[in-house]
């Protein structure tokens, strides 16, 4: 069985090593990316099987790094699942909208309920 493919966007050098080793650990195939625009480019030509994109980031923010996934038919069918501290019903229902398929907020999930989370949605 081929390994799923995970790409995580976040501008957290600390939370994404942590993820990096976590879902390896898992037997995730992983791919980390600190900048908002390598990463959208990087998920064009990867074909990740999920996206974990956070949405507090410099240049491009999540929720607009969103839109431009879910507008590109390339990548419009992969799974985005925002990975955040913004707690605010707004900006959750912004990123459902734009249509991202689930919203964690990092203070309310440990890292092994993530790649729980993660393992279910891609069932």
């Amino acid at each position: 069985m081929t390994k799923k493919k995970i790409h995580l966007i976040e501008d957290d050098p600390l939370l994404s090593r942590m993820y990096e080793r976590l879902f390896t650990i898992h037997d995730f195939d992983f791919m980390v990316d600190l900048d908002s625009q390598v990463g959208l480019e990087r998920v064009k030509t990867e074909r990740p099987d999920l996206v974990l994109l956070d949405i507090m980031m410099p240049n491009l923010n999540g929720l607009e790094v969103l839109k431009l996934l879910k507008s590109d038919d390339t990548t419009k069918a992969i799974p985005v699942v925002m990975i955040t501290n913004v707690e605010d019903d707004d900006t959750q229902k912004q990123a459902e909208e734009l249509g991202a398929d689930g919203y964690l907020i990092k203070s309310r999930f440990d890292p092994d309920e993530t790649v729980e989370y993660v393992t279910k949605k891609l069932k």
